[in-house]
């Protein structure tokens, strides 16, 4: 099963994800990725940052960047 990378993204930093995830396929993971926006905004909120500054890049097992999903569209839902 591929395993895919939900790096965080914000001002020029990047956070990477070292762990991964092994959904059955890309779909799922740009699920997955949209699933978690909630409530990683809800901790950043509570740290006092701005979320929609943020942005999910989802690469592959070799580096290969997927999709980015900026948290500002999912929050502006």
């Amino acid at each position: 099963m591929p395993v895919y990378y939900f790096d965080l993204c914000a001002r020029g930093r990047l956070e990477a994800d070292e762990d991964g995830l092994e959904p059955a396929s890309a779909e799922e993971a740009y699920l997955e990725a949209c699933a978690a926006i909630p409530p990683v905004a809800a901790e950043l909120l509570s740290a006092g940052d701005h979320p929609r500054r943020y942005n999910f890049v989802v690469t592959n097992e070799v580096g290969q960047v997927l999709f980015e999903i900026p948290f500002r569209e999912i929050l502006d839902r």
